[in-house]
């Protein structure tokens, strides 16, 4: 089995850096930002727009109609959104990723695109204190402005992610494990991957 790793989070629960110290761990590759780069030269949109797709899709079909209820079925094939475009560039890199075998993917909704049988889902969460702290020194925010950028980033990405999936953000039934940093720490969410991918590969072996 291809240890293929796609790890869904909660904005500021830490869930970027356990990805890629797991992918420092298993010496594979981490695509987070690399995957923005690859489809922003695909596509030949910027890397900034292509990083925001992850914000709100549907805001993006709302604008071109017009129509703040509007949905895919009452705009047709009238509108074809930037943020589709960008969308359909993502997916066709996560999908070429995916052929090359072991690797963490970092959010874009990977989980969704890729075949289950294939991936390890994860979802990482963490305690609203412990997000508001950690974003408020990633990004030098005071402590309201923090917990609103938190509300509005689960809020996008949960937006995304239902849009282009069959299943909803941030619910057991979408993920394989989900894990909280807050209870756990770092190191020990590493390993009880790990430790799950190897479980996973033993059952195959059997």
């Amino acid at each position: 089995m291809s240890k293929i790793i796609c790890i869904g989070r909660q904005y500021g629960s830490g869930g970027r850096e356990i990805g890629e110290k797991l992918a420092r761990t298993l010496q594979i590759p981490c695509y987070d930002k690399l995957l923005i780069k690859k489809a922003a030269f695909e596509s030949g949109m910027s890397e900034e727009f292509i990083s925001k797709t992850e914000e709100s899709p549907i805001n993006s079909i709302q604008f071109l109609s017009g129509n703040p209820y509007a949905d895919m079925a009452g705009i047709g094939n009238a509108f074809y959104s930037e943020s589709q475009l960008a969308y359909d560039a993502e997916k066709r890199v996560i999908e070429e990723i995916g052929k090359k075998g072991d690797c963490v993917i970092i959010g874009r909704c990977a989980s969704a695109i890729l075949p289950k049988d294939e991936v390890l889902s994860v979802f990482i969460y963490a305690d609203h204190e412990d997000r508001v702290r950690r974003v408020m020194n990633r990004n030098r925010l005071d402590e309201r402005a923090a917990a609103h950028r938190i509300k509005h980033m689960d809020r996008m990405r949960k937006q995304f992610f239902d849009f282009y999936s069959d299943t909803q953000w941030g619910m057991p039934e979408s993920y394989n494990i989900m894990l909280s940093s807050s209870a756990l720490g770092m190191d020990i969410c590493v390993n009880t991957i790990i430790k799950c991918l190897k479980e996973m590969e033993g059952r195959e072996n059997e």
